[in-house]
């Protein structure tokens, strides 16, 4: 099929995961709306590159075996944005202090981080793996995602800088990144 080379995947994920760790840092509270189907439209782009046409419920399917549970998600969000919240009456700061920073968009730049990762070794190898072993594949993909946020966080900083409300919701839309 006509996958993208390995250079312009990851590129492609890391640009995903770079955008998501910005709107976590938006004062808005867009991430819940936006980064979900954000990363679903990743998976999406992902499958189809090796010549998948997904829909809404196999995308489902696959977050569900990866243990990104949307509802889960949600609730991890919502957790997220209470604490960040606490954390960020705390500090000063551009996006309401270091902690919203550290704890939002290290979450959400790490989870879209794996998720494109591991997308792309499941529909690399044909669809073949198993749900454990695409969900031993997602924690060890979150932890490297962990790892190289704080090497990201400036250029999220920036993107973050970049984005307003209309932008954000014309790419959950289906606009560019």
């Amino acid at each position: 099929p006509g996958a993208l080379p390995a250079a312009e995947m990851d590129s492609k994920i890391l640009k995903a995961a770079i955008l998501n760790g910005a709107i976590e840092l938006l004062p808005e509270n867009l991430s819940t709306l936006a980064i979900i189907p954000l990363q679903m439209r990743l998976v999406y782009q992902i499958g189809q590159s090796y010549g998948y046409e997904l829909d809404r419920g196999h995308i489902k399917d696959l977050l569900a075996a990866l243990g990104v549970g949307l509802t889960s998600q949600y609730l991890e969000e919502a957790g997220r944005k209470l604490l960040g919240g606490l954390l960020g009456k705390a500090g000063k700061g551009i996006f309401g202090g270091l902690g919203k920073q550290a704890v939002s968009s290290g979450m959400s730049f790490a989870s879209t981080y794996a998720l494109g990762h591991v997308t792309n070794q499941y529909y690399a190898g044909g669809r073949q793996l198993s749900t454990d072993m695409l969900k031993d594949a997602y924690q060890h993909v979150m932890q490297d995602g962990r790892q190289l946020q704080a090497r990201y966080l400036p250029q999220m900083q920036d993107t973050a800088r970049g984005l307003n409300t209309a932008k954000i919701l014309s790419m959950v839309r289906g606009g560019g990144i």
